[in-house]
């Protein structure tokens, strides 16, 4: 589905991926984003850069570019990039062993 549906830009070094924004999930109308930066690239604006460009991706197709901030980073980012912080709510991971 990803090929049909997913939408993502990443940011390259030396021919590597070290930063990325992607839909996680794709839904009618739109989105969810899902972000990450190699620990050793972060603070240099790359996650800011590849989801500005996916959520102006988004909007130019008509779909509702989703953020759901998982950590303080991802609130951060998010914010900086145009959202607003709604409400926090629990969330629940499944581990496997």
């Amino acid at each position: 589905l990803y090929a049909e549906h997913g939408l993502g830009f990443c940011a390259l070094k030396d021919g590597s991926v070290v930063s990325g924004a992607s839909s996680y999930y794709f839904y009618p109308g739109g989105i969810e984003i899902e972000v990450d930066t190699h620990p050793e690239q972060r603070r240099q604006g790359l996650a800011a850069a590849c989801s500005a460009k996916l959520i102006l991706t988004c909007l130019q197709k008509g779909l509702f570019p989703s953020w759901d901030a998982h950590s303080k980073e991802s609130l951060q980012l998010a914010l900086r990039l145009g959202y607003h912080f709604d409400h926090e709510y629990a969330a629940y991971e499944l581990l496997t062993v």
